[in-house]
């Protein structure tokens, strides 16, 4: 969550006040309290504590209070000291407050709600996403000295003990389409047929080895490593790369040269472990 603050109200407002902030999708109330600190005939109050990925939490608040007619009592106040009263606060002091709680989500969150992009130092603009495409430049600061020609990424494979349930979740959370499943079957793959049914294999206790979810360019290989399996390595089982098939024999050479391990070699294929334990697969495109 980007932003954080406290709000303060009496609880006879409370459970309305609430439910004001479920309805905006990207806030939640984190913990709830209820001072005891109060002196001797004080309206019992609680305190909310917010947390937020934007600020629309604060202009929801505002059409709470004004369609309620509050005119004192609700308090918003910052982790880092500061407080508020909403009834009597215009929006762009309310913000300046919560947003200066959390300073460095302005210059390390991309794309936060009501925040001005960030700058470094020396003016040169900070990445979106410092892996990722840079706006910046395309001109790279070292070239590669050896010319490899690749495509795409072929598909990441995972491990998972229930591929059932995530098979669905994939399906349901990247909005991936099952292409196929498929089982190894002595020395071949086998693939499941489209009236296969998950009732089934957990009533035959035959399952796929295999699942490869797709949307568009992105594509994800499931690994069945069995429920009882204790997973103690890495859940990404490998990187697949399709590339030329020159490219993959070229490749190949390299890494029987170097007698790094090749866990997989076919005419079409090749999955082998880097220096750095990584696992990668070459396929060629051709």
């Amino acid at each position: 969550m980007a932003y954080r603050f406290v709000l303060e109200v009496p609880t006879a407002v409370e459970e309305d006040a609430k439910a004001i902030i479920a309805t905006v999708k990207d806030a939640q109330i984190l913990v709830e309290r209820h001072p005891r600190d109060l002196a001797m005939g004080a309206e019992p109050r609680a305190e909310l504590s917010v947390a937020a990925h934007s600020l629309q939490v604060l202009d929801t608040l505002y059409g709470w209070i004004t369609d309620r007619g509050l005119t004192q009592g609700i308090f918003i106040r910052a982790y880092e000291g500061g407080q508020l009263d909403l009834t009597t606060t215009d929006a762009t002091t309310l913000r300046r407050l919560v947003q200066g709680d959390q300073y460095w989500f302005q210059y390390t969150v991309p794309r936060i709600q009501h925040v001005a992009r960030g700058w470094m130092e020396g003016g040169a603009r900070v990445a979106d996403v410092p892996y990722g495409g840079r706006e910046a430049t395309d001109v790279a600061v070292l070239t590669a000295e050896n010319a490899v020609n690749l495509g795409g990424v072929d598909h990441v494979a995972v491990k998972v003990r229930d591929m059932r349930l995530a098979e669905r979740f994939y399906n349901d959370f990247f909005g991936m389409d099952v292409l196929y499943r498929a089982r190894r079957v002595d020395d071949r793959w086998q693939h499941e047929g489209p009236d296969f049914s998950w009732d089934t294999a957990v009533a035959t206790g035959i399952f796929p080895d295999i699942i490869r979810l797709q949307n568009a360019p992105v594509a994800l290989v499931l690994i069945n490593a069995g429920a009882p399996a204790v997973l103690h390595e890495a859940r990404v089982a490998y990187v697949s790369l399709n590339a030329p098939q020159t490219t993959l024999d070229h490749l190949r050479g390299r890494v029987l040269f170097n007698s790094w391990t090749l866990q997989e070699d076919s005419p079409r294929s090749m999955r082998f472990v880097d220096p750095f334990g990584i696992t990668w697969q070459i396929v060629s495109n051709d």
